[in-house]
């Protein structure tokens, strides 16, 4: 797979405080990648880095192939980039706003395709200020693509919007995959992370605590699928013993299981029991993942709690 940004233990230091400490990971092409962590983790820092907009303190990172402090022209050529306050000009329309962005370029993209793949042309004699949050965002993704970039960089995408707005959008970053974009997405939402990346990295105080696939993390660190039965009787405990020896005993008897194989070998033995227990079935997500790696979970505003 062919690496399109590389990071090796990448640091910035203001004054007494340190921003981002030591990170190192890699981004291949065509994949969605997310920095995933709470407000002040250094997410929005470390790819500032990349979009050349901070110069690091030490470490190392190319993007595309170019240092990120020697070659920054190169790189800002061949990027898109939707920060997290982004906004456009209230009173002209989408179309005005794109075309704005547009003349900066000397060898823009046709933005009928892009408004119309992103779900925006039906709006672009609007006004910005007149559209939903989730338009909004959908124009400020349009007018990172009308240079054409190899490489996007979606800084905290969906904050603020509500559940809906939210899922709205997700559908337009995997629009972004499926034409051939590599995606660099940061977030502290972990069901967004969960239905978006593929492969993704928790950084909590400037550092990177766990990184790898979803599915990895998920199976390495999310603590196994728990089998609860909530009238669970002494035979039911002496067949799940003859499985796991996980097994609590709060709430009903919970059993757990590091694979779905071995989960579903215990739910065929609970079926030959027969049919009048309660059986529930919970699955490890990125929730559970950084709970038990931080110590904490991740709140509506972003906050660690």
């Amino acid at each position: 797979m062919e690496k399109v940004i590389e990071v090796r233990d990448l640091s910035k230091q203001y004054k007494t405080v340190t921003a981002v400490n030591k990170v190192s990971f890699d981004v291949y092409k065509g994949e969605i990648f997310s920095l995933v962590g709470p407000n002040g983790a250094g997410k929005t820092t470390t790819v500032e880095i990349l979009e050349c907009l901070r110069t690091p303190t030490a470490g190392s990172a190319t993007v595309l192939g170019f240092d990120v402090v020697k070659e920054d022209k190169e790189i800002k050529k061949r990027i898109g980039v939707m920060p997290q306050d982004f906004n456009a000009f209230e009173r002209l329309t989408v179309k005005e706003n794109v075309e704005l962005i547009a003349r900066i370029y000397r060898e823009p993209v046709d933005m009928s395709p892009i408004l119309e793949e992103l779900g925006v042309w039906e709006v672009r004699n609007r006004r910005f200020e007149a559209l939903s949050g989730g338009m909004k965002r959908r124009v400020g993704i349009s007018m990172a693509l009308i240079s054409n970039p190899e490489l996007l960089f979606l800084d905290e995408p969906t904050t603020g919007l509500d559940p809906q707005a939210r899922r709205e959008t997700w559908e337009v970053i995997n629009r972004l995959k499926k034409m051939g974009k590599t995606v660099v997405l940061t977030s502290h939402y972990m069901e967004e992370v969960q239905h978006l990346s593929d492969r993704a990295a928790i950084i909590i105080g400037g550092s990177v605590i766990a990184i790898g696939t979803v599915q990895s993390l998920v199976t390495d660190y999310g603590g196994g699928i728990r089998v609860r039965i909530m009238n669970g009787d002494k035979k039911v405990e002496d067949t799940l013993a003859n499985v796991t020896n996980q097994i609590s005993r709060e709430d009903g008897i919970t059993a757990t299981f590091q694979t779905r194989q071995q989960a579903g070998r215990a739910l065929s033995l609970l079926y030959q029991l027969g049919d009048h227990y309660q059986i529930d079935i919970v699955e490890p997500d990125m929730d559970e993942v950084f709970a038990r790696l931080a110590g904490g979970r991740v709140n509506e505003r972003g906050e660690f709690i």
